[in-house]
Protein backbone atom coordinates (compact mmCIF):
# COMPACT_ATOMS: atom_id res chain seq x y z
CA UNK A 1 0.00 0.00 0.00
CA UNK A 2 2.09 3.35 -1.24
CA UNK A 3 1.81 6.44 0.65
CA UNK A 4 0.59 9.22 -1.58
CA UNK A 5 -0.27 12.03 1.10
CA UNK A 6 3.31 14.17 -0.07
CA UNK A 7 2.56 13.34 -3.43
CA UNK A 8 1.36 15.97 -6.46
CA UNK A 9 -2.01 14.28 -7.29
CA UNK A 10 -3.44 14.06 -4.06
CA UNK A 11 -2.28 17.54 -2.65
CA UNK A 12 -4.53 18.83 -5.89
CA UNK A 13 -7.33 16.76 -4.59
CA UNK A 14 -6.99 18.32 -1.31
CA UNK A 15 -6.77 21.75 -1.77
CA UNK A 16 -9.92 21.22 -3.95
CA UNK A 17 -11.88 20.05 -1.05
CA UNK A 18 -10.36 22.62 1.52
CA UNK A 19 -11.23 25.54 -1.14
CA UNK A 20 -14.87 24.14 -0.85
CA UNK A 21 -15.29 23.15 2.93
CA UNK A 22 -13.80 25.79 4.50
CA UNK A 23 -16.04 28.85 2.65
CA UNK A 24 -16.80 31.69 5.59
CA UNK A 25 -20.09 30.73 4.99
CA UNK A 26 -19.88 27.23 6.21
CA UNK A 27 -18.11 28.36 9.41
CA UNK A 28 -20.17 27.17 12.71
CA UNK A 29 -18.54 26.92 15.74
CA UNK A 30 -15.59 27.25 18.01
CA UNK A 31 -14.48 24.51 21.18
CA UNK A 32 -11.05 24.09 22.64
CA UNK A 33 -10.12 21.01 24.83
CA UNK A 34 -6.82 20.51 26.91
CA UNK A 35 -4.80 17.43 27.07
CA UNK A 36 -3.09 15.72 30.46
CA UNK A 37 0.01 17.03 29.44
CA UNK A 38 -0.69 20.68 29.13
CA UNK A 39 -1.35 20.95 25.52
CA UNK A 40 -4.64 22.53 24.16
CA UNK A 41 -6.40 22.15 21.40
CA UNK A 42 -8.85 24.85 19.20
CA UNK A 43 -11.31 23.65 17.03
CA UNK A 44 -13.41 25.55 14.88
CA UNK A 45 -16.38 23.84 13.06
CA UNK A 46 -17.26 23.98 9.11
CA UNK A 47 -20.03 22.57 7.88
CA UNK A 48 -20.90 21.94 3.77
CA UNK A 49 -21.59 20.03 0.93
CA UNK A 50 -19.01 18.20 -1.09
CA UNK A 51 -19.73 16.42 -4.13
CA UNK A 52 -23.27 16.19 -3.04
CA UNK A 53 -22.33 14.74 0.33
CA UNK A 54 -23.27 16.91 3.46
CA UNK A 55 -19.40 16.98 5.08
CA UNK A 56 -18.25 17.80 8.54
CA UNK A 57 -14.90 19.60 8.87
CA UNK A 58 -12.39 21.60 10.83
CA UNK A 59 -9.82 23.72 11.48
CA UNK A 60 -7.34 23.28 14.53
CA UNK A 61 -4.82 24.81 16.19
CA UNK A 62 -2.27 23.13 19.12
CA UNK A 63 -1.07 25.43 21.97
CA UNK A 64 2.03 24.33 24.48
CA UNK A 65 1.49 24.35 28.12
CA UNK A 66 2.58 27.70 27.75
CA UNK A 67 -0.26 29.28 25.54
CA UNK A 68 2.07 29.27 22.29
CA UNK A 69 1.03 28.71 18.81
CA UNK A 70 2.68 25.00 17.97
CA UNK A 71 0.81 23.31 15.20
CA UNK A 72 -2.48 24.21 13.10
CA UNK A 73 -3.98 22.00 10.62
CA UNK A 74 -7.21 21.55 8.34
CA UNK A 75 -9.45 18.14 8.43
CA UNK A 76 -11.73 17.66 5.82
CA UNK A 77 -14.10 14.57 7.67
CA UNK A 78 -14.69 15.69 11.36
CA UNK A 79 -17.45 13.80 11.78
CA UNK A 80 -15.09 11.28 14.13
CA UNK A 81 -12.22 13.45 14.88
CA UNK A 82 -8.96 11.60 16.13
CA UNK A 83 -6.74 13.78 18.36
CA UNK A 84 -4.18 11.61 21.37
CA UNK A 85 -1.32 12.42 22.47
CA UNK A 86 1.24 9.65 22.80
CA UNK A 87 4.20 8.81 25.22
CA UNK A 88 6.43 6.53 23.20
CA UNK A 89 8.79 4.20 24.43
CA UNK A 90 11.43 6.60 22.56
CA UNK A 91 11.13 9.00 25.42
CA UNK A 92 9.18 11.45 22.88
CA UNK A 93 5.18 12.77 23.03
CA UNK A 94 3.81 12.36 19.93
CA UNK A 95 0.39 13.95 18.78
CA UNK A 96 -2.06 11.15 16.68
CA UNK A 97 -4.45 13.01 14.18
CA UNK A 98 -6.37 12.95 11.34
CA UNK A 99 -6.37 15.61 8.35
CA UNK A 100 -6.64 13.68 5.93
CA UNK A 101 -10.47 11.86 4.91
CA UNK A 102 -8.86 8.18 5.20
CA UNK A 103 -5.68 8.06 6.82
CA UNK A 104 -3.50 9.79 9.52
CA UNK A 105 -0.79 11.75 10.83
CA UNK A 106 1.58 12.05 13.62
CA UNK A 107 3.63 15.18 15.05
CA UNK A 108 6.84 14.76 17.10
CA UNK A 109 6.23 17.29 19.36
CA UNK A 110 10.06 17.72 20.01
CA UNK A 111 11.30 18.80 16.57
CA UNK A 112 7.59 19.66 15.11
CA UNK A 113 8.37 16.83 12.20
CA UNK A 114 5.55 15.59 10.66
CA UNK A 115 4.69 12.46 9.20
CA UNK A 116 1.38 11.80 7.15
CA UNK A 117 -0.46 8.38 5.57
CA UNK A 118 -2.87 8.57 2.86
CA UNK A 119 -2.80 5.11 1.12
CA UNK A 120 -2.42 5.30 -3.04
CA UNK A 121 -6.13 2.54 -2.79
CA UNK A 122 -8.10 5.10 -1.10
CA UNK A 123 -7.07 7.86 -3.65
CA UNK A 124 -8.17 5.96 -6.32
CA UNK A 125 -11.50 4.13 -4.99
CA UNK A 126 -12.17 6.54 -2.62
CA UNK A 127 -13.00 4.13 0.28
CA UNK A 128 -10.99 3.41 3.13
CA UNK A 129 -10.36 2.89 6.56
CA UNK A 130 -11.63 5.84 8.74
CA UNK A 131 -9.48 6.21 12.04
CA UNK A 132 -11.82 7.26 15.01
CA UNK A 133 -9.17 6.84 18.05
CA UNK A 134 -5.79 5.43 18.76
CA UNK A 135 -4.24 3.97 21.97
CA UNK A 136 -0.61 2.96 22.30
CA UNK A 137 0.29 -0.31 23.80
CA UNK A 138 3.76 0.01 25.08
CA UNK A 139 4.36 -3.28 25.82
CA UNK A 140 4.16 -4.47 22.27
CA UNK A 141 5.13 -1.13 20.52
CA UNK A 142 1.52 -1.15 18.85
CA UNK A 143 -1.39 0.98 18.69
CA UNK A 144 -4.84 -0.27 18.73
CA UNK A 145 -6.77 1.91 15.96
CA UNK A 146 -10.47 1.95 16.28
CA UNK A 147 -12.33 3.15 13.29
CA UNK A 148 -14.83 1.47 10.23
CA UNK A 149 -15.23 1.99 6.53
CA UNK A 150 -17.78 4.57 5.26
CA UNK A 151 -20.84 2.97 5.59
CA UNK A 152 -19.98 -0.22 7.94
CA UNK A 153 -19.65 -0.70 11.35
CA UNK A 154 -16.43 -0.02 13.37
CA UNK A 155 -13.59 -2.24 14.19
CA UNK A 156 -10.72 -2.28 15.36
CA UNK A 157 -6.90 -2.89 14.19
CA UNK A 158 -3.58 -3.68 15.36
CA UNK A 159 -0.59 -1.30 13.86
CA UNK A 160 2.98 -1.66 14.17
CA UNK A 161 4.36 2.04 16.30
CA UNK A 162 7.79 1.25 16.74
CA UNK A 163 8.81 4.20 14.68
CA UNK A 164 6.08 6.50 14.37
CA UNK A 165 7.25 8.95 12.00
CA UNK A 166 7.96 5.88 9.49
CA UNK A 167 4.44 4.26 10.76
CA UNK A 168 2.64 3.17 7.27
CA UNK A 169 -0.05 0.81 8.72
CA UNK A 170 2.46 -2.68 8.79
CA UNK A 171 0.45 -5.30 10.69
CA UNK A 172 2.40 -7.42 12.87
CA UNK A 173 2.89 -11.20 12.05
CA UNK A 174 0.21 -12.10 14.82
CA UNK A 175 -1.85 -9.32 14.58
CA UNK A 176 -5.92 -9.32 15.37
CA UNK A 177 -8.41 -7.60 14.54
CA UNK A 178 -11.54 -7.36 16.55
CA UNK A 179 -15.10 -6.95 13.33
CA UNK A 180 -18.71 -7.30 14.35
CA UNK A 181 -20.30 -11.00 13.38
CA UNK A 182 -21.11 -10.91 9.72
CA UNK A 183 -22.86 -13.93 7.63
CA UNK A 184 -19.75 -14.03 5.37
CA UNK A 185 -18.13 -16.25 8.04
CA UNK A 186 -21.09 -18.22 9.58
CA UNK A 187 -19.09 -21.04 8.94
CA UNK A 188 -16.42 -20.10 11.02
CA UNK A 189 -18.54 -19.40 14.26
CA UNK A 190 -19.98 -22.42 13.75
CA UNK A 191 -16.70 -24.16 14.15
CA UNK A 192 -16.17 -21.70 17.05
CA UNK A 193 -19.26 -22.49 18.69
CA UNK A 194 -18.34 -26.45 18.21
CA UNK A 195 -14.66 -26.44 19.62
CA UNK A 196 -16.51 -25.26 22.94
CA UNK A 197 -18.76 -28.22 22.93
CA UNK A 198 -16.95 -30.91 22.11
CA UNK A 199 -14.07 -29.02 25.26
CA UNK A 200 -17.23 -29.84 27.53
CA UNK A 201 -17.69 -25.94 27.98
CA UNK A 202 -21.09 -24.71 28.05
CA UNK A 203 -20.56 -21.35 28.26
CA UNK A 204 -18.81 -19.08 25.46
CA UNK A 205 -18.26 -15.78 27.51
CA UNK A 206 -18.54 -12.67 25.69
CA UNK A 207 -19.99 -14.19 22.61
CA UNK A 208 -23.84 -12.77 22.84
CA UNK A 209 -24.96 -16.42 23.89
CA UNK A 210 -23.48 -18.11 20.99
CA UNK A 211 -23.63 -21.48 22.75
CA UNK A 212 -27.71 -21.08 23.05
CA UNK A 213 -28.17 -21.12 18.81
CA UNK A 214 -28.35 -24.21 17.59
CA UNK A 215 -29.12 -22.45 14.15
CA UNK A 216 -26.40 -20.07 13.53
CA UNK A 217 -28.80 -17.78 11.19
CA UNK A 218 -30.77 -16.92 14.41
CA UNK A 219 -27.44 -15.93 16.22
CA UNK A 220 -26.95 -13.20 13.32
CA UNK A 221 -30.28 -11.89 13.97
CA UNK A 222 -30.03 -11.53 17.38
CA UNK A 223 -26.38 -10.28 17.38
CA UNK A 224 -28.07 -7.66 15.24
CA UNK A 225 -30.69 -6.40 17.25
CA UNK A 226 -28.48 -5.55 20.35
CA UNK A 227 -27.50 -2.25 19.08
CA UNK A 228 -29.94 -0.04 20.94
CA UNK A 229 -32.72 -0.70 23.81
CA UNK A 230 -35.39 -0.04 20.91
CA UNK A 231 -34.23 -3.20 19.52
CA UNK A 232 -32.52 -5.50 22.01
CA UNK A 233 -34.66 -8.16 24.06
CA UNK A 234 -36.13 -7.08 27.01
CA UNK A 235 -33.44 -9.63 29.17
CA UNK A 236 -30.78 -8.40 26.99
CA UNK A 237 -28.50 -5.26 27.52
CA UNK A 238 -27.48 -3.33 24.32
CA UNK A 239 -24.20 -4.46 23.59
CA UNK A 240 -21.51 -4.55 20.79
CA UNK A 241 -19.71 -7.91 20.50
CA UNK A 242 -16.85 -8.80 18.77
CA UNK A 243 -15.29 -11.28 17.07
CA UNK A 244 -10.90 -11.30 17.35
CA UNK A 245 -9.65 -13.16 14.11
CA UNK A 246 -6.19 -13.23 13.56
CA UNK A 247 -5.31 -11.64 10.39
CA UNK A 248 -2.76 -14.12 9.39
CA UNK A 249 -4.94 -17.02 8.83
CA UNK A 250 -8.38 -15.73 9.83
CA UNK A 251 -9.16 -17.83 12.01
CA UNK A 252 -11.47 -16.74 14.98
CA UNK A 253 -9.60 -16.90 17.94
CA UNK A 254 -11.77 -15.54 20.87
CA UNK A 255 -14.49 -12.89 21.32
CA UNK A 256 -15.27 -9.73 23.59
CA UNK A 257 -18.51 -7.86 24.37
CA UNK A 258 -18.62 -4.51 25.56
CA UNK A 259 -21.70 -3.66 27.05
CA UNK A 260 -22.90 -0.21 26.42
CA UNK A 261 -24.49 0.28 29.85
CA UNK A 262 -25.08 -1.77 33.34
CA UNK A 263 -27.81 -2.77 34.94
CA UNK A 264 -27.81 -3.76 38.56
CA UNK A 265 -26.73 -7.29 38.38
CA UNK A 266 -23.96 -5.92 35.55
CA UNK A 267 -22.69 -3.67 38.14
CA UNK A 268 -21.82 -6.67 40.17
CA UNK A 269 -21.34 -9.47 38.42
CA UNK A 270 -21.16 -9.12 34.42
CA UNK A 271 -19.39 -5.75 33.83
CA UNK A 272 -19.16 -3.87 30.88
CA UNK A 273 -16.61 -6.41 28.88
CA UNK A 274 -16.93 -10.17 29.05
CA UNK A 275 -14.78 -12.49 26.77
CA UNK A 276 -13.05 -15.84 26.03
CA UNK A 277 -10.41 -17.47 23.78
CA UNK A 278 -11.24 -20.90 22.25
CA UNK A 279 -9.69 -23.53 23.62
CA UNK A 280 -7.33 -24.32 20.89
CA UNK A 281 -6.09 -21.13 21.24
CA UNK A 282 -5.07 -20.47 24.84
CA UNK A 283 -2.02 -19.02 26.65
CA UNK A 284 -0.86 -17.22 24.36
CA UNK A 285 -1.69 -13.65 25.49
CA UNK A 286 -5.03 -13.61 22.98
CA UNK A 287 -7.36 -13.01 25.87
CA UNK A 288 -4.99 -9.82 27.17
CA UNK A 289 -4.63 -8.22 23.45
CA UNK A 290 -8.59 -8.70 22.83
CA UNK A 291 -9.23 -6.62 26.59
CA UNK A 292 -6.74 -3.94 25.16
CA UNK A 293 -8.32 -3.60 21.76
CA UNK A 294 -11.36 -3.22 22.93
CA UNK A 295 -10.59 -0.46 25.39
CA UNK A 296 -11.12 2.22 22.67
CA UNK A 297 -14.60 1.34 21.29
CA UNK A 298 -15.19 1.59 24.81
CA UNK A 299 -14.19 5.14 25.02
CA UNK A 300 -16.32 5.71 21.50
CA UNK A 301 -19.49 4.49 23.82
CA UNK A 302 -18.04 7.02 26.43
CA UNK A 303 -17.03 5.30 28.66
CA UNK A 304 -13.84 6.90 30.58
CA UNK A 305 -13.42 3.42 32.67
CA UNK A 306 -15.07 0.14 32.33
CA UNK A 307 -15.86 -3.05 34.23
CA UNK A 308 -14.76 -6.00 33.87
CA UNK A 309 -15.34 -9.40 36.38
CA UNK A 310 -13.61 -12.56 36.77
CA UNK A 311 -14.23 -15.52 39.04
CA UNK A 312 -12.13 -15.56 42.19
CA UNK A 313 -10.64 -19.28 40.95
CA UNK A 314 -10.08 -17.96 37.33
CA UNK A 315 -6.25 -16.53 37.72
CA UNK A 316 -5.71 -16.72 33.86
CA UNK A 317 -8.76 -14.05 33.93
CA UNK A 318 -7.07 -11.90 36.43
CA UNK A 319 -3.72 -12.05 35.26
CA UNK A 320 -5.04 -10.37 32.02
CA UNK A 321 -7.33 -8.10 33.17
CA UNK A 322 -4.29 -6.67 35.88
CA UNK A 323 -2.30 -7.08 32.72
CA UNK A 324 -4.24 -4.19 31.39
CA UNK A 325 -4.38 -2.04 34.23
CA UNK A 326 -7.34 -3.50 35.93
CA UNK A 327 -7.83 -1.77 39.69
CA UNK A 328 -9.43 -4.08 41.95
CA UNK A 329 -12.74 -2.66 43.39
CA UNK A 330 -14.41 -5.67 45.94
CA UNK A 331 -15.62 -9.29 45.51
CA UNK A 332 -19.41 -9.87 45.65
CA UNK A 333 -20.86 -13.27 46.36
CA UNK A 334 -23.36 -14.65 43.07
CA UNK A 335 -26.38 -16.19 44.43
CA UNK A 336 -27.25 -17.20 40.70
CA UNK A 337 -24.15 -18.70 40.43
CA UNK A 338 -23.33 -19.89 43.44
CA UNK A 339 -19.55 -18.24 43.04
CA UNK A 340 -17.47 -15.43 44.29
CA UNK A 341 -17.13 -12.85 41.31
CA UNK A 342 -13.94 -9.78 41.73
CA UNK A 343 -14.51 -6.62 40.61
CA UNK A 344 -11.80 -4.81 38.31
CA UNK A 345 -11.89 -0.79 36.87
CA UNK A 346 -9.86 -0.38 33.75
CA UNK A 347 -9.00 3.24 32.19
CA UNK A 348 -10.25 3.24 28.84
CA UNK A 349 -7.12 5.86 27.89
CA UNK A 350 -3.89 4.13 29.10
CA UNK A 351 -1.54 6.55 31.06
CA UNK A 352 0.59 6.95 28.02
CA UNK A 353 -2.36 8.16 26.12
CA UNK A 354 -4.15 11.67 26.64
CA UNK A 355 -7.57 12.96 24.92
CA UNK A 356 -8.82 16.47 25.23
CA UNK A 357 -11.03 17.01 28.63
CA UNK A 358 -14.60 18.18 27.88
CA UNK A 359 -14.16 20.71 25.07
CA UNK A 360 -16.28 24.30 25.95
CA UNK A 361 -18.35 25.54 23.20
CA UNK A 362 -18.09 29.22 22.54
CA UNK A 363 -21.23 29.45 20.29
CA UNK A 364 -20.93 30.78 16.98
CA UNK A 365 -17.71 32.89 17.16
CA UNK A 366 -16.61 34.65 13.60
Amino acid sequence: MRNIAFSSEYAEQYNRQFEVLFRDENRRNKEEGCFANGYSLLAESFEGELDGEHRLAARYALFSPNHEPVFDYACLDNANPLCEMITHNDGKTYFLFRRDRFGFSVLDLETLHEHRFYSDEAFESGNDFIWCSAEYYPARNTIFVAGHMLGAPYEVYEYDFSDPLTCVAHIPEDALILTLPTTDFADEMEDFRDEYVNWGEEEIFGSALLNSFDDIAEWFAFVESLGSRKTAPSYYMPSTPFVAFRMSDGIPVGMIEIKHELNDYLSKHGGHISYSVRPSERRRGFGKRMLAMALPYAKILGHSKVLVVCHTDNEPSRRTILADGGIYEQTYFSELDNIYNENYWIRTTPDTTSDPQSLKKEGNVS
